[in-house]
C-alpha cells in the first residue's frame, strides 16, 4: 500500500508540474515570465480559473474547447501532462528513493519542454541547458563523493559528444545548431560519456526514421526544417532509462557471450 499511495503521489505531481511545462513551453519563446502571472487562453486571452485548469481533467470536462472563446485548445497540453507524469514514473521504478530519481525526472521535464519549443519554434534556449547544466553537476558531485565515482566519467561525458558537433559544425554548414552542441554537453555532463554517446547514435537513428517518413510521404527534406533537439531529447530518455541493457546487449552480441 505504500508503494501504491507513493506512485498515486508521483503521478499527481508529474501531471501538475506537466500542467507547468505547457506554461513554459507557451511563454519562454515569446520572452514573457514563467513565474508571474495567471493562465489565460492563448486565443481570447481570457484568465483561466483554477477549476478549469486541472491537468487533464479539465481538457476532458471541456470538450478540448475554451470555455469563453470555445476556439479548439491545442492537444500538445494533455499530451505533455500526461507524458511527464509517465517520465516521472519511469524515472522512479528506474531508480527508486534516491537523489538520482529525482535528478533524472526534473531533466525528463527539461527536455519535454526542449523537445516541443525546438520543434515549433526551432530554438533551445539556454536558459534550460543552463539548468540541465546545473543538475549534471549536481549528480556529478554525488557520483564522486557519495557513490565514489571517478570524476572524469562526468568530465569525459561533457565532450565526448559535443566536441565532434563542434568540430562537424567547423567543417559543415549543415551541421549541429549551437543549441544542440550545448544541449549535448550539458547533458552528456549529466549521463556520463558512454550514456551521452549512445544518446546521440540513438537520436540519429530516430531522425533517420522520422525524415524517411517524410520522404515517403512526399515531402521534401530541403524544404522542411527538422529540428534535431527532439530527437536528442528521446535519444537522451531512451540511454537514462535503457542505455546499460542496451549497452550490455550489444556487447553480448559483439563479443559473442
Amino acid at each position: 500500500m505504500p508503494h501504491l499511495f507513493i506512485t498515486l503521489l508521483i503521478i499527481l505531481y508529474g501531471l501538475v508540474i506537466g500542467s507547468f511545462l505547457n506554461v513554459c513551453i507557451y511563454r519562454i519563446p515569446l520572452g514573457k515570465t514563467v513565474v508571474k502571472g495567471r493562465s489565460y487562453c492563448p486565443n481570447c486571452g481570457n484568465p483561466i480559473p483554477w477549476y478549469r485548469n486541472i491537468p487533464l481533467l479539465s481538457f476532458l470536462l471541456l470538450r478540448g474547447c475554451c470555455k469563453d472563446c470555445h476556439e479548439p485548445i491545442s492537444i500538445r497540453y494533455p499530451i505533455v501532462e500526461a507524458l511527464n507524469a509517465l517520465l516521472w514514473f519511469i524515472a522512479w521504478l528506474q531508480y527508486g528513493p534516491v537523489p538520482d530519481a529525482a535528478l533524472v525526472a526534473a531533466l525528463s521535464s527539461l527536455l519535454l519542454v526542449i523537445s516541443f519549443i525546438d520543434f515549433e519554434h526551432q530554438i533551445i534556449p539556454d536558459g534550460l541547458v543552463l539548468i540541465i547544466l546545473i543538475l549534471g553537476l549536481t549528480r556529478g558531485l554525488l557520483a564522486t563523493f557519495v557513490y565514489h565515482e571517478h570524476w572524469s566519467l562526468w568530465i569525459l561525458g561533457f565532450f565526448a559528444a559535443s566536441l565532434p558537433l563542434y568540430l562537424m559544425g567547423l567543417f559543415y554548414h549543415e551541421g549541429m545548431g549551437g543549441g544542440d552542441i550545448k544541449l549535448m554537453a550539458a547533458t552528456g555532463l549529466f549521463a556520463g560519456w558512454k550514456l551521452i554517446l549512445l544518446s546521440l547514435f540513438l537520436a540519429s537513428l530516430f531522425a533517420l526514421f522520422y525524415a524517411g517518413i517524410l520522404v515517403l510521404r512526399g515531402k521534401k527534406l530541403r524544404k522542411i526544417p527538422i529540428p534535431f533537439g527532439p530527437f536528442l531529447s528521446l535519444g537522451i530518455l531512451a540511454s537514462l532509462f535503457l542505455g546499460d541493457n542496451l549497452i550490455a546487449f550489444y556487447l553480448s552480441i559483439v563479443l559473442g557471450s
